[in-house]
């Protein structure tokens, strides 16, 4: 009875996404403890981060990199555009991936962790601080830093421009959306080195001037609009 809640709450993801788009559903269940329990990729670190700490060679957990291709998406074959399978000049059918990419792609889910457990929601006995309902936080120690190879012989992300290529202060044009984090100042997926935290230490920080129109936006007039 004290898994109840886990295990409707994962099926409530299905049920949100079932006649929505591929990537959505994909997103919110790559962030499911359930999940991550299942196929293995749970603290799941990078090979830097525990050879940097262990001095040991590791690899990260290939379970989940390797089934989103298998089972959730291209599969194992690459198919034509009418569904029938790619041949080589000897009728041999052509690999969607191969192991290489797949401990490229591994790399990729290094640093998911639960999030510390709340006291509104089932949880398992014995004294246990995780949460196994919410999305998980991704720990940047332990996410691996270096580029992931793609299926096309180029990196993931090559689509995206770097910080060198885009206009200056582009992050200020028409359109764009600002939220708000809350108390701390610290960003999201970000972890402050600990003698930040020393108030002998002056850390200068970003603030919004109290009398820009995004600071009112955001502050609006003392009931916080979150996202602007």
């Amino acid at each position: 009875a004290e898994r109840t809640e886990m295990y409707t709450y994962y099926y409530d993801i299905l049920v949100r996404h079932a006649f929505g788009n591929y990537r959505d559903i994909l997103g919110e269940v790559s962030f499911s403890p359930l999940m991550a329990e299942h196929l293995s990729y749970l603290k799941s670190k990078s090979h830097s981060y525990v050879f940097s700490n262990s001095n040991m060679v590791s690899r990260a957990d290939e379970n989940y990199a390797r089934e989103v291709m298998q089972l959730f998406s291209i599969g194992l074959v690459k198919l034509n555009k009418d569904g029938t399978i790619q041949v080589d000049v000897n009728g041999v059918p052509l690999q969607a991936y191969t192991n290489e990419d797949v401990e490229s792609f591994a790399r990729a889910w290094t640093g998911f962790d639960r999030t510390a457990a709340r006291g509104n929601i089932e949880q398992i006995s014995r004294g246990s601080t995780d949460n196994r309902l919410d999305p998980m936080q991704v720990v940047p120690d332990w996410r691996d830093p270096f580029p992931k190879s793609n299926l096309d012989g180029g990196f993931i992300g090559d689509k995206y421009e770097l910080c060198v290529d885009v206009n200056y202060k582009s992050f200020l044009k028409k359109g764009a959306h600002y939220r708000l984090l809350g108390g701390s100042s610290s960003p999201e997926m970000t972890k402050d080195p600990s003698y930040f935290s020393d108030p002998a230490n002056s850390v200068l920080r970003s603030e919004l001037d109290p009398t820009s129109a995004l600071y009112l936006r955001l502050y609006n007039g003392g009931d916080y609009e979150l996202d602007v």
